[in-house]
C-alpha cells in the first residue's frame, strides 16, 4: 500500500468517485459536481487529499482535508477540516484508514496547516485519538419538538399527537425576510460582533458563506434575516432534511447582533423558521452551539433543549490535532468553551 497526495488529476478524481459510489450508492457525494464544489472550488483553495493506493496505483482509500480559516482572538490562522474519509469496501480490514490517519498530522505540517479538526463517526473516533488527535468535546445536540408524532411509529405516534399543539409557534410580529441574493459584507459585520464575544470561530466571511450555502450543488438552504433601521442584525440558515427517514429541520448557522435594540428580534427570527418547519410537517428541529453564547441563549428561550439520548443517532465527537500541541493557539482550540461551532461548520448537513 502506498500513501500519496492527490495532484488534482481526472484519473484520481474518477477513482475517488468510483469508491465513493461503492460506499454511498446514488448519493450526492458520488457526483462530479459535488466533488468539484467541495474539493476543487473551496473558498480558500483546493482540498488536500491523502490517497491510499494499491500496488497497481489504484485509489483504495481517501482522507480529504479542506482548508479553513479560524479566527482566534481576532487573529486569522489557516486550519483545516477532515471529512469524508472513505475506504474501498473491497479492501476493508487491512488497516487502510489507520494508515491514512497516522499520516495526517505530519501532512498538515508539510502543507503549513496549523491545526485540523473533525467530527468523526463512532467507528473512526478511536483511530483518530490513537494517532495523536485530542477529544475537545461531544457536541451538544439541541432539539426543539414540533410535530413529534411524525418521528414515532404507532402506537407512540397516537399518544404523542394530542400534545403537539404545545410546541406550535405563534405568529411572529417582527418583520423577518427571506434572503435571496448573493451573500455580502453585511454578513461579515455580524461575524465581527460575534468575534468580540467568543474566542474561536470558523471565519464566516462572504466567500465562505456564499460557497457553503448558495453555491452548494445539490442542497437547498434558506436564509432568513432580521433588519433594524435597514441594517442586518441577524441571520439564520436552515434546510429540511431526513435523518433515519424522518423529516428534520436543521439549523445550520445563526448569528445575532448583540447590540440590537429589539430584544425580541433574535427570538422572532428563530420562531419564524420554526413556524415554517411546522407548516412543512417537520417532526423536530436540531442545532448545536456552545452554551456560553448569546445564540445558545436565544435557542433555549424558544424551546430548544439538550437532546435525550434516544433522539441522538450517534455521538457528535469533536476532535482536533496539531503538530505543535503546546502552542497557545492549540491550547485554546482544545477548550470547547472557547468555540462558537454550529452544524454548518462541518460538511454532513
Amino acid at each position: 500500500m502506498i500513501i500519496d497526495e492527490w495532484v488534482n488529476t481526472e484519473l484520481e478524481k474518477n477513482q475517488i468517485l468510483k469508491i465513493t459510489e461503492k460506499v454511498y450508492p446514488n448519493s450526492e457525494f458520488a457526483t462530479s459536481k459535488y466533488f468539484d464544489w467541495q474539493y476543487r472550488n473551496g473558498p480558500y483553495g483546493p482540498a488536500k487529499i491523502l490517497l491510499a493506493k494499491n500496488d497497481s496505483g489504484d485509489v483504495i482509500g481517501i482522507e480529504p482535508i479542506l482548508p479553513m480559516k479560524l479566527s482566534i482572538d481576532n487573529k486569522v490562522i489557516i486550519s483545516s477540516l477532515s471529512c469524508n474519509s472513505i475506504t474501498d469496501p473491497d479492501f476493508r480490514n487491512q488497516g487502510i484508514f489507520s494508515k491514512l490517519v497516522s499520516n495526517i498530522l505530519e501532512f498538515t505540517k508539510t502543507n503549513k496547516i496549523s491545526s485540523i479538526y473533525s467530527i468523526p463517526n463512532r467507528e473512526s473516533h478511536n483511530i483518530f485519538i490513537k494517532n495523536g488527535f485530542n477529544d475537545i468535546s461531544e457536541l451538544p445536540l439541541l432539539v426543539r419538538p414540533l410535530k413529534l408524532s411524525n418521528y414515532f411509529p404507532s402506537p407512540i405516534k397516537e399518544i404523542v399527537k394530542p400534545i403537539e399543539i404545545l410546541w406550535k409557534i405563534q405568529k411572529v410580529e417582527t418583520v423577518i425576510e427571506l434572503f435571496k441574493g448573493k451573500i455580502n459584507s453585511d454578513f461579515e459585520k455580524l461575524t465581527k460582533d460575534l468575534s468580540q464575544r467568543v474566542s474561536i470561530l470558523q471565519k464566516r466571511d462572504k466567500e465562505f458563506l456564499e460557497w457553503r450555502y448558495n453555491k452548494h450543488p445539490s442542497r437547498k438552504y434558506n436564509i432568513h434575516i432580521l433588519k433594524e433601521n435597514n441594517e442586518l442584525k441577524g441571520y439564520i440558515i436552515t434546510r429540511i432534511g431526513k435523518i433515519n427517514g424522518k423529516k428534520i429541520g436543521i439549523v445550520l448557522d445563526f448569528v445575532f447582533d448583540s447590540k440590537i435594540k429589539n430584544e425580541n428580534g433574535p427570538k422572532d427570527l428563530v420562531k419564524k423558521v420554526l413556524e415554517r418547519f411546522w407548516d412543512e410537517d417537520v417532526s423536530l428541529s436540531i442545532a448545536t452551539c456552545a452554551s456560553n453564547s448569546l445564540e445558545n441563549k436565544v435557542l433555549h428561550e424558544v424551546g430548544f433543549k439538550i437532546s435525550p439520548q434516544f433522539l441522538k443517532p450517534e455521538p457528535l465527537y469533536f476532535i482536533a490535532g496539531a503538530i505543535n500541541t503546546d502552542s497557545e493557539n492549540f491550547k485554546k482550540i482544545k477548550n470547547f468553551k472557547n468555540w462558537f461551532f454550529t452544524l454548518g461548520d462541518y460538511d454532513v448537513f
